[in-house]
């Protein structure tokens, strides 16, 4: 074999697998090692321990084979993934596809390959589906083959799909890494719940008795029980949060750890008079859409658990939320931008915020560090932000460090395509953007965005509208005095924030947008009212509220003429309003205030 891997304890020191051929592998989290018939697999767990090539991605390379290919791996899964991997070697990003993977779906084994004969100019991989439907905890033998001409996918030593749509030498992405244990590209990272006992990869396309032969040596294995994880303790994985409360509805979510059911009780107290099932495609992620529910009522809710055959069933805590305010109602809501990957300072900024009990939550962007990691959101967000999230609901946006992940789909449910959206509570509308994507003047959003501010004038204008102030909310900064994001301050000139995004700014002024919140730059700025670049009286002011757990920034020696106030440290902000009257304060993290400001409208 070019590669081969036994995973046994004789061969790991400090998180790295020697192998016996290929590049020796290193595990991103944890080692963990099974007894399996007195040999020995790895156990991954899920979250954060597959296992990648150590090396260049040119040094890896070199080693993988380049016109046959055979991948060979013995593994049992005790979760499926839509996107899920074995072995790979691959880019599938948007229309960019090269490499190969050896993986699974929700039902059925994979086999992804793109070569040089079926080259679009940007790669093109087929995706073999195997018809043998798989059984969590079951052990299985799994290979992929491919002999210049022809894919195969077989399982247990039988073929289990072909395809004759490839052709050539294999074509590889310019950058990459070799990975078992995930489905991990640029922007996908899923890792695999199961076991993987042994993985071999050849030059060469193997004929069907070397497969039957292969799979003969270690046959005994599919006769084992299922060797689901008896140690995972049955309960949550991600606990109970809210989304997206209208007047008279609210989703509820949670992620548990094994398939099972889930439903919420909920009423006006605490004898829980209704009740709903949670829908779920995997029955591990959850959503109930509460429905029929009072305006600015308060609620308790329970979410119960139950694994088929397991007595008792799972219940939380009580906890509360309130439906959406009406116009006349005073409201008050958090932002909390750029959390990523700093649980500690996010938890206690969510402690802050919910001491001041808002009506709901804003993330302008980088929830996570890398929303490919799962291991991320279920730790370093979920887990910290979990005080304030089971209360209050949260409307993120995404930034760049979502990377667009499905993550980010999975775990929100707003309204689609969920990229960008808006909303209304009390006397305010929300529109939130995705700024990674275009959003110049013949872009989708701006269009939508422009769509969506002309028919809230019109009904303004006609006295149908309750709506007394807009709000709008990305995450890279239309205007920062960053002191080296948009230029070195300290050596030369700034572009004072991100020019892809100053055609919005048009709309802003053209329709009186009140206050526009972003992240990406990891500090507190406010800037004065702005209107067509220049500072003025009354316009838009917009704001960088960065300061949510990420590696702190500031601002550069130059004070160009917008910046009204800013400060160096993690914080959030707290705004409150009532009619034609909104208070807007700053804390930081001891909780101490540094900024407030007070807009009034004309009655």
């Amino acid at each position: 074999p070019r590669c081969s891997w036994l995973f046994e304890e004789s061969r790991i020191d400090k998180a790295i697998l020697k192998s016996i051929a290929g590049p020796d592998l290193v595990c991103d989290g944890e080692a963990a090692l099974e007894k399996v018939s007195a040999k020995s697999c790895i156990r991954i767990d899920g979250l954060n321990n597959a296992w990648r090539g150590v090396g260049k991605w040119g040094e890896i390379l070199r080693m993988l084979p380049e016109e046959t290919l055979t991948i060979s791996a013995w593994l049992s899964l005790d979760e499926t993934l839509p996107f899920g991997g074995v072995v790979s070697a691959f880019q599938d990003n948007g229309d960019a596809e090269k490499g190969w993977v050896l993986g699974y779906n929700s039902d059925r084994f994979t086999f992804g390959l793109a070569t040089e004969g079926s080259d679009d100019g940007n790669g093109r991989m087929t995706y073999l589906e195997g018809k043998t439907a798989i059984q969590r905890g079951k052990w299985y033998h799994v290979c992929g083959v491919y002999d210049g001409q022809r894919m195969e996918l077989w399982v247990d030593g039988e073929l289990d799909a072909e395809s004759a749509s490839q052709r050539g030498r294999i074509l590889y992405p310019e950058d990459g890494n070799l990975v078992i244990g995930a489905y991990s590209d640029l922007n996908e990272h899923f890792v695999l719940d199961g076991r993987i006992s042994q993985v071999a990869i050849f030059d060469l396309a193997a004929k069907p008795a070397w497969v039957a032969h292969d799979f003969e040596h270690q046959k005994a294995w599919t006769a084992l029980p299922p060797s689901l994880d008896a140690a995972k303790e049955f309960g949550f994985l991600v606990k109970p949060y809210l989304q997206y409360a209208t007047r008279d509805s609210i989703r509820v979510m949670c992620e548990v750890s094994r398939p099972a059911s889930v439903f919420v009780r909920y009423g006006e107290d605490t004898q829980f008079r209704k009740s709903v099932e949670a829908r779920s495609e995997d029955r591990l992620l959850h959503t109930a859409e509460l429905k029929d529910l009072k305006p600015e009522t308060g609620y308790f809710y329970q979410v119960v658990v139950r694994e088929e055959g397991a007595v008792p069933e799972i219940a939380t805590p009580h906890a509360s939320f309130q439906t959406a305010s009406l116009a006349e109602t005073p409201f008050a809501f958090a932002i909390i931008a750029d959390t990523q990957g700093n649980p500690s300072v996010n938890g206690k900024l969510a402690q802050h915020a919910w001491a001041l009990r808002p009506n709901f939550t804003i993330i302008p962007g980088d929830l996570v560090d890398d929303g490919t990691i799962k291991n991320q959101w279920v730790q370093e967000f979920f887990a910290s932000m979990n005080p304030l999230f089971s209360r209050s609901p949260f409307y993120p946006v995404l930034g760049n460090h979502e990377r667009n992940a499905d993550h980010y789909y999975r775990y929100m449910d707003l309204p689609p395509p969920e990229y960008y959206y808006s909303f209304e509570y009390g006397n305010a509308a929300f529109f939130m953007l995705d700024s990674n994507k275009k959003v110049g003047p013949e872009s989708e959003q701006y269009l939508w965005l422009e769509a969506q501010l002309q028919s809230l004038d019109r009904l303004r204008k006609s006295g149908d509208s309750k709506i007394v102030w807009t709000f709008v909310s990305f995450h890279h900064p239309s205007y920062s005095s960053d002191e080296d994001d948009y230029g070195n301050l300290w050596k030369g000139k700034s572009s004072w924030g991100d020019l892809r995004i100053r055609p919005l700014c048009e709309l802003f002024d053209r329709y009186g947008i009140d206050i526009v919140w972003n992240g990406h730059i990891h500090s507190y700025e406010r800037t004065w009212p702005i209107r067509s670049g220049r500072v003025v009286q009354e316009g838009p002011i917009y704001m960088i509220t960065g300061g949510g757990g990420g590696g702190l920034e500031q601002s550069g020696p130059i004070r160009p003429p917008f910046q009204n106030n800013v400060k160096r440290g993690h914080h959030f902000v707290y705004v409150s309003i009532n009619g034609g009257t909104l208070e807007l304060k700053a804390y930081d993290l001891a909780g101490m205030l540094f900024d407030q400001i007070t807009l009034r409208k004309p009655k």
